[in-house]
């Protein structure tokens, strides 16, 4: 089973591989499942704003990892309130 350090550099590299302009803020969220079978893991990143003196936006990505093999399963938006 991958630990939570490779679940997360895992993510990190999905992310970058997908959207390798856009800048990675950071991990907002680690958690492996009740069944310990996926970890669940949040990024952040900032979409710059149109206009220079307007602020960026946080966006976050959940990622579902199979905590056996390591495998990204699934990238989704997460909103936060």
């Amino acid at each position: 089973m991958i630990d939570v350090k490779e679940a997360v550099k895992i993510a990190h590299d999905y992310f970058n591989t997908l959207f390798p302009r856009k800048p990675l803020v950071g991990l907002e969220e680690a958690e492996l499942t009740e069944d310990e079978r996926h970890w669940l893991i949040t990024l952040s990143s900032t979409e710059v704003a149109p206009l220079p003196w307007l602020p960026g936006t946080k966006q976050y990505k959940r990622f579902k990892i199979d905590a056996q093999t390591g495998k990204v399963l699934s990238m989704q938006i997460r909103n936060v309130q």
